[in-house]
């Protein structure tokens, strides 16, 4: 048995999204090395020690930003692989969520930097954000899978 699969006129707003993801992630780079310059962490050095952190805003605030860094790392290679899945089926939905995810990124980043809040606490706005792009694209990717393979139909009929 084959699958064939076709592709949707509307799939390349899904591929303008994840570059968009990496348009983030170059973002992070210099902003991340903009606070490392102002809280002089040499390289190799991924991040201050707790003591130089409790005597040194800027080297909080370095950490902070290298975190927030770090995350989106974590996080990107799922995005991207449940955004293209999803897109595959749900191309607008699966963009704008991937948009919302991008948009709590950097909202998150921003937030974790606030030097406002004490243990990066305005991150969790940006997370709120980022999540539920997340969510909707851990779902469109569920759903476009179990359709691609045929095997929603099958659950389906095994309920009936």
């Amino acid at each position: 048995m084959s699958t064939q699969l076709t592709i949707p006129s509307e799939y390349g707003y899904v591929l303008l999204t994840a570059y968009l993801s990496s348009v983030v992630g170059y973002w992070h780079m210099p902003n991340t090395a903009s606070y490392r310059k102002a809280a002089k962490v040499p390289y190799p050095n991924a991040y201050a020690t707790a003591a130089e952190t409790k005597e040194s805003k800027e080297k909080y605030l370095f950490n902070c930003a290298q975190r927030s860094h770090v995350t989106f790392l974590e996080h990107q290679p799922q995005f991207l692989i449940t955004l293209l899945i999803s897109g595959l089926k749900f191309p607008l939905f699966s963009s704008a969520m991937g948009v919302v995810w991008c948009v709590g990124r950097v909202v998150y980043a921003k937030g974790y930097t606030d030097p406002a809040k004490e243990k990066g606490e305005s991150r969790l706005r940006g997370s709120r954000i980022f999540w539920l792009g997340t969510l909707g694209l851990l779902g469109g990717a569920f759903v476009s899978a179990m359709s691609i393979t045929g095997l929603g139909a099958q659950v389906m009929g095994l309920l009936k």
